[in-house]
C-alpha cells in the first residue's frame, strides 16, 4: 500500500479525532476522545497489518 499506517489526529474542521486508513482516505466516524480513536486505531492497523501513528495535531 501507498501509506502503510494508520493515523490518529484531531478534526482539522470538528472538535474530535478522526483516523486516516492505509490507503489515504479519512474514515467516516470519528472520535470523541483521543483513547477512543487511539483504540480503534489499535485494531485497524493490526487488522491491515502495518504501523499506528498517532498525531498530536492536525497534518
Amino acid at each position: 500500500m501507498k501509506n502503510s499506517k494508520v493515523i490518529c489526529r484531531p478534526c482539522k474542521e470538528q472538535n474530535n479525532w478522526e483516523i486516516q486508513g492505509p490507503d489515504g482516505k479519512v474514515l467516516d466516524k470519528h472520535f470523541a476522545t483521543r483513547f477512543e480513536c487511539v483504540k480503534e486505531g489499535e485494531r485497524l492497523a493490526m487488522e491491515c497489518g502495518c504501523e499506528l501513528c498517532v498525531l498530536d495535531h492536525y497534518e
